[in-house]
């Protein structure tokens, strides 16, 4: 239904463009057919414009949500593996030609010139988990990968010369290696009822309602006109039974 969203708001700016520029000719003496021409393409050209921004709007809006998603299924994910799991797959994720991740031990690794802290939890990271990790000895940059760190922790790191990677650098990083896992852990298919609770929910009759309702305005310009009043008849009946029996 977000498409008869962006339909309506193309044609309502169409509408609106080719009224204004026809009253606009018209005043200025222009003759009728011509008027309307005009009026027809600037109409057009309006309503094409404003498609594009909106178009690129929406794709922005549906990547950042996308990646949003994705990055907290990652870190739930990460969460749930076991120790030796996130030994495994950060030894993998970190490891280059030039510089190989050797392990250190669970959830430590180590190149030729840092070394990885991996504490992946449901919980952030806190300020005693960081003072433990300061008891290790190393002329390597000491790394610490985790989802969240509480801002004591954070400003321990800082005073200990411990470098902080959180969740959003870890899913940009394992995103343009094309490193994220095929499945998650705890990502749970989408089940048919859920399915249909989304569809038919009550909130959606307003946009069953305005997509009949630009069907129907729609049938008289086309040469189905059959088929765009029965699609628009069976639109706004959806929008009456979802408005009445739909789900809250």
């Amino acid at each position: 239904m977000k498409k008869f969203a962006f339909l309506s708001d193309i044609l309502f700016t169409f509408f609106v463009s080719f009224l204004f520029t026809l009253f606009l000719f018209r005043h200025l003496r222009v003759r009728l057919p011509l008027a309307l021409a005009l009026a027809l393409l600037c109409g057009g050209l309006t309503a094409s414009a404003i498609g594009s921004i909106l178009q690129v709007r929406r794709k922005n809006l549906y990547l950042k949500k996308s990646d949003e998603t994705q990055k907290e299924k990652l870190l739930l994910h990460l969460a749930l593996l076991s120790d030796e799991g996130k030994t495994q797959f950060f030894q993998r994720a970190l490891s280059t030609e030039e510089l190989p991740a050797s392990r250190f031990g669970r959830l430590r690794l180590s190149t030729k010139t840092d070394f990885y802290f991996l504490k992946f939890s449901l919980a952030p990271v806190c300020a005693d988990e960081i003072a433990s990790l300061s008891r290790l000895k190393t002329g390597k940059q000491k790394i610490l990968l985790c989802a969240q760190i509480e801002e004591a922790a954070y400003s321990l790191c800082n005073r200990l010369g411990i470098e902080v990677k959180t969740g959003e650098w870890v899913y940009k990083q394992l995103k343009e290696r094309e490193l994220l896992p095929s499945e998650y852990l705890g990502d749970e298919p989408i089940k048919p009822k859920r399915r249909l609770k989304l569809w038919f929910a009550k909130s959606n009759a307003k946009r069953f309602l305005v997509g009949g309702a630009l069907v129907l305005l729609l049938a008289r310009l086309t040469t189905f006109y059959y088929y765009y009043l029965l699609l628009g008849c069976l639109l706004l009946l959806a929008a009456i039974l979802i408005r009445i029996f739909g789900y809250e």
